[in-house]
């Protein structure tokens, strides 16, 4: 039943009748209304003139009614609930089955009783649907206030199945992976109203302290196992702002949140629909651990400077991201930034785990705390970033483009809030800035840092693709070669500032990098990037040019590409000399014949300015003939085919060497 809210107050009986022939005069009332009004006329007599009623619609039927409702009645649940089923019209119920159910009766200091109704649906309560009663020292009704639903024909099932109690609390239970699980209570048997829609459910309470505390009410429908809500019962008192000493000294203002007598470090003020918080895995190696806490809202103690120090970052790392490309959070959909502090026993690392950020403390000779940089934990929460765009492949080139962004995010970052670019500083370029790590590496041990953009040789890494480690370690030296694409974002940020290579950068990532983009990928993303924003013949796509340039990336012009695979491969014709680039450690190129049964394939690899090898393979993709011979200037194959139809040549650097300066020429005979 849909009724508009009706609100009046009778003072004498004349003021009733014309309440009851103006609901009358409504075009074609329906029945339950009729009934309805009925009821509000009988109980209006009784008032004797004074009845003030206000019925009204929100999701659901509310009704307030106030004078004497009743006669005087014995004061007990059975009257009580006689006088309800004779009256339920005013709710507009009209179920022949029992509508209500007494929670409690109380009797007040005014000589009042309190009686308070849970309304039933199929003899379960329904959750949420309560009103009260009020009777005098008489034994008189003077008030009656709540909701109810009264448009429920049915209760819905989703499955012919039935749980029992057991299964229910089993199912709540394993939604919640708790390592301090303190209660789960009996399952609990009640109708849930959800989208207008009612559905039998058990209601189960899960109460755990770890990696926080928490009190949910789970609801599981009954006919299929499926939980269709969940509704904590924590009551925070609110966002508060605090203050904590950071590793560095400083002291950095927190936003926190009150629980009861306890500030914890969640903050809740970011416009995402996740939280900023943060974790101490108390020196053991768990995660997320517990919430960091304290019963006042300084942290000030030995104890908190990790986590003060991540807490402080990381809303700065957020606040950079939203602020300049409008991401909201590390997935651009609001999730929460999580952060574990004091993890293990003096850790000397940090990482990213796939969902969270976990710092350890450092030995404090090769590391202090590990979240004591902001540049460390910005280089960590970019790695999510990427995971979330381009997810660069972590091996070989794109490993260390990977990496490479998270040290120029890390850079940038840092160098963004120390210019206090956020309150209008100006965006200062300092070759001296761009190191990583510097705050928390070799604490007794001034002036040096983990890694350097402007100098990568510094601290063992390349800064020219002629430098270019070939390893299996490290995922094929991720960590090593970094510092050759870190040396062209240090040359573009020199030419053009930090905020257009930010810009350049962030473009590339999320909009033109994908899983396998190599050191040429990446500078043909940066190229596309800084043209979208700045224009094909800007200075900032010169900037990006010539910083690759300058170490050792360089753009070539090969007509045969792409042939990285056999199914790229490039056909070719008998006799013909044809001149390609192995343009990088990744590069390879496929050509492909076609031969005949019995007659000979001949090829020929000249002009090798590295150790190139040579190889011929049969259309199942296995190789019949090879020349691997340590010689850089040439290469050979003699085959005779074995059947007739597609061959496949394949051209390689041996263990990834490669040259875009010297093309070598490839010349095949066959019939």
């Amino acid at each position: 039943m849909k009724r508009k809210s009706v609100s009046c107050i009778l003072v004498l009986c004349l003021m009733l009748s014309c309440f009851i022939q103006a609901s009358a005069k409504k075009k074609d009332p329906t029945p339950d209304i009729v009934i309805q009004d009925s009821a509000i006329e009988r109980i209006g007599k009784l008032s004797g003139g004074e009845l003030k009623v206000n019925i009204h619609e929100n999701n659901g039927t509310h009704v307030n009614l106030s004078g004497k409702l009743s006669k005087r009645m014995d004061i007990s649940e059975g009257a009580v609930l006689s006088y309800l089923e004779e009256n339920k019209s005013i709710f507009g119920l009209s179920g022949k089955d029992q509508n209500f159910k007494v929670l409690s009766l109380e009797k007040d200091e005014l000589g009042y009783t309190k009686v308070k109704i849970n309304q039933l649906i199929n003899q379960c309560t329904v959750m949420g649907r309560e009103f009260i009663l009020h009777l005098d020292s008489d034994g008189i009704i003077t008030d009656i206030s709540g909701s109810v639903m009264n448009d429920i024909k049915e209760v819905s099932k989703l499955d012919n199945d039935y749980l029992t109690p057991e299964e229910a609390a089993k199912i709540a239970e394993n939604e919640f992976s708790s390592t301090g699980l303190k209660k789960v209570s009996k399952a609990e048997k009640v109708i849930i109203v959800l989208d207008n829609t009612a559905y039998e459910v058990y209601k189960v309470n899960i109460y755990y302290t770890e990696p926080e505390i928490a009190n949910w009410d789970v609801f599981v429908e009954t006919s299929s196992g499926k939980i269709i809500e969940k509704q904590s019962n924590l009551r925070y008192d609110g966002a508060v702002t605090g203050s904590g000493k950071a590793v560095d000294g400083t002291t950095k203002s927190l936003n926190l949140y009150q629980y009861s007598t306890s500030y914890q470090m969640i903050d809740t003020t970011k416009p995402m629909t996740g939280q900023v918080k943060t974790y101490t895995a108390n020196n053991r190696q768990t995660q997320p651990g517990t919430i960091v806490s304290n019963t006042s809202t300084t942290f000030t103690t030995e104890n908190f400077k990790a986590s003060v120090s991540a807490h402080y970052y990381s809303g700065l790392v957020y606040d950079f991201y939203k602020l300049l490309f409008n991401r909201n959070s590390i997935n651009n959909n609001g999730m929460s930034v999580v952060s574990t502090t004091h993890y293990g026993s003096s850790y000397n690392n940090a990482f990213w785990d796939g969902t969270q950020m976990v710092y350890g403390d450092g030995d404090g000779t090769q590391f202090t705390y590990l979240s004591g940089d902001l540049d460390v934990v910005a280089h960590e929460l970019t790695h999510g970033i990427t995971q979330y765009t381009a997810n660069l492949v972590y091996s070989n080139q794109s490993g260390a483009l990977n990496e490479s962004m998270s040290d120029v995010f890390g850079v940038l970052i840092d160098t963004y809030d120390k210019y206090n670019v956020k309150n209008g500083g100006a965006w200062t370029f300092n070759a001296a800035d761009w190191v990583v790590g510097d705050k928390i590496y070799t604490p007794q041990k001034a002036g040096d840092a983990m890694r350097s953009l402007s100098n990568p040789k510094l601290y063992g890494q390349p800064d020219n693709m002629s430098g270019y480690v070939i390893t299996s370690s490290d995922n094929g030296g991720v960590h090593t070669n970094s510092g050759i694409p870190n040396k062209a974002a240090f040359l573009v940020a020199q030419s053009i500032g930090c905020e257009k290579t930010a810009r350049i950068y962030y473009r590339a990532l999320n909009s033109y990098m994908t899983a396998n983009t190599d050191f040429l990928a990446a500078r043909n993303a940066l190229v596309s990037a800084a043209t979208d924003l700045y224009g094909s013949a800007s200075a900032e796509v010169i900037a990006v040019n010539n910083a690759f340039n300058s170490v050792g990336v360089v753009a070539v012009n090969d007509p045969y590409e792409p042939n990285n695979t056999s199914t790229q491969a490039y056909p070719i014709i008998s006799g013909t000399t044809y001149s390609s680039y192995i343009a990088s450690s990744a590069d390879v190129d496929f050509y492909k014949l076609t031969a005949s049964s019995g007659k000979s394939i001949s090829v020929n690899l000249t002009n090798l300015p590295k150790d190139y090898d040579l190889y011929l393979y049969n259309s199942s993709g296995t190789v019949v003939a090879r020349s691997e011979y340590g010689s850089t200037t040439s290469e050979s194959i003699s085959y005779t085919a074995s059947y007739t139809g597609t061959y496949f040549i394949l051209v390689k650097g041996y263990n990834g060497v490669y040259s875009t300066t010297t093309k070598y020429n490839l010349k095949a005979t066959f019939q």
